[in-house]
């Protein structure tokens, strides 16, 4: 994504060593999280409504970029994009609904 030479299958070299660096400082800052007596199941459960309150943007965008993005031949057509489009439509719909619950909102 910001065209770093990386692959976990080679050694660490010049070209790489970015990429390696931003790896081990993530499971640097992962290990400190764990290990800091952070409540992990609330963590966990936390993580969970942000992926819920995160759905329906992403999948609004991946619906967008299949119809946008994809070369002609490798798009989605007939029956299967309405129902791969309506089964998105749906968990999007959950998502939202979800949210007022998931922030506190409701009584």
């Amino acid at each position: 994504m910001l065209g770093w030479k990386h692959s976990l299958n080679g050694g660490i070299d010049r070209g790489n060593r970015r990429f390696f660096t931003v790896y081990a400082l993530t499971h640097v800052v992962g290990a400190v999280i764990v290990l800091s007596s952070v409540d992990l199941v609330q963590l966990a459960v936390d993580v969970e409504v942000m992926n819920a309150l995160l759905l329906p943007i992403v999948l609004g965008f991946l619906l967008v970029l299949e119809r946008r993005a994809l070369p002609p031949e490798h798009r989605m057509r007939g029956p299967y994009r309405w129902v791969v489009t309506g089964l998105a439509l749906v968990v999007i719909a959950f998502s939202l609904y979800s949210v007022p619950g998931a922030l506190g909102l409701l009584g």
